[in-house]
């Protein structure tokens, strides 16, 4: 899968560590990432160039999340609880589809 294409909502590669939340045309998706710097590329340029409102990042590993900021300010009101649940639903699918 191309990484920046959004359209695709599941990505399971190996381990998935970081999953981003994001929406887009008001429908929200998840998509999980090996690496924290390629979750952050995603947002930013699904963000820039494919109009997606990114939520932010969720680490399977340590349960933080770090909502999205784009040139220092937050662009979407998802608080972390909200970002938190999708993205568990993200990966209980992702493994029952693995499964």
């Amino acid at each position: 899968m191309n990484t920046r294409n959004p359209t695709t909502p599941f990505y399971v590669y190996g381990v998935m560590r970081y999953i981003v939340v994001f929406a887009q045309q008001e429908i929200g998706y998840a998509v999980g990432f090996d690496d924290s710097s390629d979750a952050a590329d995603f947002l930013y340029w699904g963000y820039e160039e494919y109009d997606l409102v990114p939520y932010g990042t969720f680490d399977v590993l340590t349960g933080e999340v770090w909502p999205y900021e784009h040139r220092g300010e937050r662009v979407a009101e998802l608080d972390e609880p909200g970002i938190r649940k999708i993205a568990l639903d993200y990966l209980k699918s992702a493994i029952r589809q693995r499964t």
